[in-house]
């Protein structure tokens, strides 16, 4: 009997795996290693050096596969999890972990998934978004936001339990995205249940999108509602011949005791490639408007990074926060923010593709 042999190849980032028997099918194995050292501090307050992961791009290992079923039709699959270099633990598939099917009418996605308030977030946030001390300051408000205000709410990133429908790819610059994600919380409550969509468009150097969502958590009071978390989101951005800079426009609301609370974020990130190289800036704006919270935050990020290749990179973050109103934001590390005191810190690491 003769058996397949799998010949390694380099693609899309990432280790395909081809059987010869089996032309149409591919497999994947892909991830991302970054780590680096870190310097925390609240002024006014502790400081924080630490070999900390993520500093530029969060880690992480995964293997996807499509199989061809004919006819344009393909079934896919997707599994994703976080990885620390400076501290592995158990390694599950959190990131992402979901089974499709896809074709020329788009494809429609089962498991767990990134959002589409997400998948905005992330294409306008500026160059970190979510990682090291230049996360984008919009995002950690609506952190603060999705789990004070409304007891855990569990879809800032991702939904488990979800089902979405994505456009097909051919549709002259047209993308977009609806999702929904069942609760199956055991208390009864409506935790975990989010309702989304994203319509995005993209002609020359032009890309725009604008997303909403309605998702509800944390546990069912006795005769009430669980509380509902409504996101709006409108980012665009714009490629020059030697910068590409970009925006995002965010408001969420949540019904409290004391009355609506709203937050309203803007942030705009720029970048500069230069040689075998890229300047990064970055500025983000944060206000929450309720009786009982008028939190101002601004940040300020800028950083380097060097390419030592397509896989390979090294860079350097410095990143500012500056607290007003009772706010205190932090740019990371486990000191633990003052109210109306600044936060800064620094990354420096390499990120390696593989």
């Amino acid at each position: 009997m003769k058996r397949p042999i799998l010949m390694p190849a380099i693609a899309a980032g990432g280790l395909a795996l081809l059987s010869p028997c089996q032309a149409q099918s591919s497999l994947t194995v892909f991830g991302l290693l970054d780590t680096g050292l870190a310097h925390y501090r609240v002024h006014g307050g502790s400081s924080q050096t630490a070999l900390a992961s993520d500093g530029m791009a969060s880690s992480r290992i995964g293997v996807r596969g499509q199989e061809d079923l004919g006819g344009g039709l393909a079934a896919g699959f997707w599994l994703e999890g976080a990885v620390a270099p400076d501290d592995p633990g158990t390694l599950n598939f959190a990131r992402r972990s979901t089974l499709g099917l896809s074709g020329g009418w788009g494809e429609i996605r089962l498991g767990r998934d990134y959002t589409p308030t997400y998948m905005i977030q992330s294409e306008f946030s500026g160059p970190w978004v979510t990682n090291g001390v230049g996360e984008s300051l919009v995002y950690r408000a609506r952190a603060v936001l999705y789990g004070s205000a409304n007891g855990g709410q569990a879809t800032h990133v991702r939904a488990s339990n979800s089902i979405g429908y994505f456009l097909p790819r051919n549709l002259g610059g047209l993308s977009g995205q609806l999702q929904y994600a069942f609760p199956e919380a055991a208390d009864g409550s409506q935790a975990g249940r989010y309702l989304g969509g994203r319509l995005g468009w993209r002609q020359g150097p032009w890309r725009m999108a604008v997303a909403y969502s309605r998702a509800t958590g944390g546990p069912k009071a006795p005769a009430t509602r669980p509380r509902e978390l409504r996101s709006a989101s409108l980012g665009a951005s714009y490629e020059f011949s030697a910068a590409s800079l970009e925006a995002l426009y965010a408001r969420d609301s949540v019904d409290m005791p004391q009355g609506r609370k709203t937050l309203e974020g803007l942030t705009a990130g720029l970048t500069v490639p230069v040689g075998r190289g890229e300047w990064r800036l970055s500025y983000g704006h944060v206000a929450f408007r309720h009786p009982a919270d008028q939190a101002r935050a601004d940040k300020l990020a800028f950083g380097y990074v060097h390419h030592l290749s397509k896989r390979t990179a090294l860079y350097a973050t410095h990143a500012h926060v500056r607290n007003r109103r009772g706010a205190a934001f932090t740019v990371g590390g486990d000191p633990a923010g003052l109210a109306n005191q600044a936060s800064s810190g620094q990354n420096i690491g390499i990120r390696h593709l593989f």
